[in-house]
């Protein structure tokens, strides 16, 4: 939540009036966060990849009722090169952050929604999750593995009979991140902003997703409606 598409996606529920709960990696990123977005968001510091400190999470987010929306999106990339190349180190923490990460989401947050039969899930994927790309071969393998993940999980959801639906999102398009810049260095300045994209992102999410109960591998139109809305939703 401390930056990129999830500080922007915050920020967006945030300004419609939904009560954002988000994480950082460590207490700075907390304590920033928290003087930005004030009261009643609420933000932890959580590695993804701590199963244990996720579903403590999960366990401390569920005591201000039930959860609406859940998004993984945690996440890092390599730097371009074949990938025999590219050290073990990298290929552990970019499969660590991105597919355990959303494992361990799963696991601290799943088995309620299902419970209370409420709410949506979104893993955020990627045009690189689809289609692979020279140089990122761990950033497409963990973009791959959450394509999958999800598209189990909304099997798993539909013979359980559940309401809860389940999402890979690919945000469309680019995106003007510091994880675009540091694998498209001469290229990343000619896309739109986080904070341009996440408008129409957020509306998509409500109207299509959420609303529309729209789920499986699905891609954020480039040209999405912004739709007004105050209130709402436990993010």
């Amino acid at each position: 939540t401390s930056r990129g598409l999830g500080c922007a996606l915050a920020a967006e529920f945030a300004r419609r009036g939904d009560r954002v709960f988000g994480t950082c990696r460590n207490m700075r990123d907390v304590a920033v966060l928290a003087a930005k977005f004030g009261t009643p968001h609420s933000f932890y510091a959580v590695d993804s990849t701590n199963s244990a400190a996720l579903v403590g999470l999960g366990d401390a987010i569920r005591q201000y009722g039930k959860v609406d929306l859940v998004i993984a999106n945690a996440g890092t990339i390599n730097m371009r090169r074949p990938g025999w190349q590219i050290a073990d180190s990298v290929w552990d923490e970019i499969l660590g952050v991105t597919v355990q990460g959303m494992i361990n989401t799963i696991h601290a947050f799943i088995p309620d929604m299902v419970r209370v039969n409420h709410g949506t899930f979104i893993g955020m994927s990627s045009g690189w999750g689809r289609s692979p790309s020279n140089g990122l071969a761990p950033y497409c393998a963990s973009k791959f593995a959450v394509e999958g993940i999800i598209g189990c999980l909304v099997l798993d959801l539909v013979e359980q009979g559940s309401a809860v639906t389940a999402v890979a999102l690919d945000p469309g398009g680019g995106v003007n991140t510091d994880m675009l810049a540091s694998c498209l260095p001469k290229e990343h300045g000619e896309y739109r902003s986080a904070a341009e994209w996440a408008p129409g992102a957020v509306s998509y999410i409500e109207d299509a997703l959420i609303r529309g109960r729209q789920a499986g591998s699905l891609r954020v139109p480039e040209n999405a409606h912004v739709s007004v809305r105050t209130g709402g939703h436990h993010t």
